[in-house]
């Protein structure tokens, strides 16, 4: 599964400053179809870069932009 996170997570303004996805698209990205989160990563680079972009910690995902 293709995902946008970069592992650097840290929410701001409800956006996430690493990948630009809300809290409400991290939570449901396993549940959603290809289709959707195609969707939603067409979007993520016309969003407007969070306020603060350096993150407090890197994240200990594992998952950073896998495919499969």
């Amino acid at each position: 599964m293709l995902t946008p996170c970069i592992g650097h997570c840290r929410r701001e303004d409800d956006i996430c400053v690493g990948c630009k996805r809300t809290l409400d698209e991290i939570v449901r990205w396993g549940k959603m179809t290809d289709d959707e989160r195609e969707s939603i990563m067409a979007q993520l680079p016309k969003r407007p870069e969070p306020t603060s972009a350096v993150p407090s910690y890197r994240s200990r995902n594992s998952f950073k932009r896998r495919t499969g």
